[in-house]
Parts: C-alpha cells; sequence; structure tokens
C-alpha cells in the first residue's frame, strides 16, 4: 500500500491545480511561490485541498496519520493512513468524515508495496504516463486536544489496485480523473452520497511503475592474477 508520495511541483504549480488561494485553519506560512514540494511520507504535514465554512476552496497543512486516541500525545503517533473505499461511509471511524470532511492532494508520484517471501517489502514507483500530476482522494478530521491542541489530520482513501499496479499490491490510492471529479468529491458539486462513493473505483488511466531501487547488476569478476614465478626464477 502507499506509504509516501512525491509531489514534484512547486508551490505556484500546486496552488494552481487545487485553484485555491486562501489558507485554511492552520495557518499557511507565507511560501516562496517557487518552493519545490518533495516527498511526503507518514507523519508529514501536507498541504490539503478542502472546502472552507463557506464552501470556499483552501489549502491547509495537515499531518498525515489518523489521530490516535490511545496515545497521551498524539504528535507522536497514529492509528491509521489508508481508509478502504468499499467501507468508507459504513466503518464508524470513517463515516463522519466520508459524509462531511474531504479532501485532495495533488502529487506526481506514488509508492506501493509488494511483500516478498523474506518479509521485506519491495517498493515501486507509480506515476501517469503523460506524467501529469493525480489528484489523490483523502478524508480528514480536525481534533482539540489537551497537549497537542488543535490537531489537523488525514488518511489517504484506497481502491483496489488496477493493472499494471496490481501486479505487485492488491491496494492503491483512490484517483479523481478529472477537475468534475474533485469538484464532487470536495461538495462543491451536489450529488448524493451514493454518487460520491461511486467516485472511488480503481482507476482507468493510464499508469506505468518502476522499481524503486533495482537490484544493482553485479560486477564482472576480475580475472585472475598470473601467477608470479618461483623466487629463484625471478629476473629482479
Amino acid at each position: 500500500m502507499c506509504g509516501k508520495f512525491t509531489a514534484m511541483m512547486t508551490w505556484r504549480e500546486y496552488v494552481e491545480l487545487a485553484d485555491a488561494t486562501g489558507a485554511g485553519e492552520g495557518d499557511l506560512p507565507l511560501i516562496d511561490p517557487e518552493t519545490m514540494l518533495r516527498t511526503f511520507a507518514p507523519m508529514s504535514t501536507v498541504p490539503m485541498l478542502h472546502l472552507g465554512p463557506v464552501g470556499q476552496r483552501r489549502i491547509t497543512p495537515m499531518r498525515w496519520g489518523w489521530f490516535n486516541h490511545k496515545i497521551a500525545d498524539p504528535r507522536r503517533g497514529f492509528s491509521h493512513l489508508h481508509a478502504r473505499a468499499e467501507s468508507i461511509d459504513t466503518a464508524p471511524t470513517w463515516m463522519e468524515a466520508f459524509a462531511e470532511t474531504r479532501g485532495v492532494v495533488f502529487t506526481k508520484e506514488f509508492n506501493i508495496g509488494e511483500d516478498l517471501p523474506n518479509g521485506k517489502t519491495k517498493q515501486s514507483i507509480c506515476r501517469r504516463t503523460d506524467g501529469l500530476p493525480v489528484a489523490i482522494a483523502v478524508i480528514y478530521s480536525v481534533w482539540e486536544h489537551a497537549v497537542a491542541g488543535k490537531l489537523h489530520t488525514f488518511v489517504m482513501v484506497t481502491t483496489e489496485a488496477c493493472p499494471p499496479l496490481s501486479e505487485r499490491d492488491s491496494r492503491m490510492p483512490a484517483l479523481l480523473r478529472d477537475p468534475a471529479e474533485i469538484a464532487a468529491w470536495l461538495g462543491e458539486t451536489k450529488i448524493t452520497p451514493a454518487e460520491v462513493k461511486a467516485l472511488l473505483r480503481p482507476f482507468d488511466g493510464a499508469l506505468v511503475m518502476r522499481e524503486q531501487d533495482p537490484p544493482k547488476l553485479s560486477k564482472s569478476p576480475k580475472p585472475p592474477r598470473p601467477e608470479r614465478p618461483a623466487k629463484q626464477d625471478r629476473l629482479f
């Protein structure tokens, strides 16, 4: 399953994709438009596109990793990274967020993992064949905590993997296909919950993947050294 993603775009490009200029509750710092957004992993703070109180598009920094009620300081851990699309409207953990707080993150690459027999995971990097960004559907929530204060957290929605990704992993991020689907997922377009859930289907576009750390080519063995002549046969 996706364990990290790489935006590979500037802050200016990200804001243009989001079609949003307003900061959210998380008080985005002043960012140089040419700042390059790179790799986000679990517990990273990610710029999230969502709707504000009166329906305006906002970008708010949110942590990837759902609030964990079982630890004293939720800033140091999380309970989930992903929510399955199949049960997102019925699972108690996700029902409210699915109904009320949906968002989008943009990226050009994301990772999936293949579990190997030796217990390790082989990472593959996935992207569109045309190199354009993808929009990942997420759900989020805002928590008030005595120690951490206000904490914005999100999880990535996942679907069944499409080819060729299904060769390596059974799950992948839920990708929204175009601006109309992004608007519908955010809640700008008034559609039924069933229609919203229908947006979360295996991606039918063209994706490619490559191994993150391909095995290094083994060096050709060095030819054996010629035997040195016996001491009595040496010329010098």
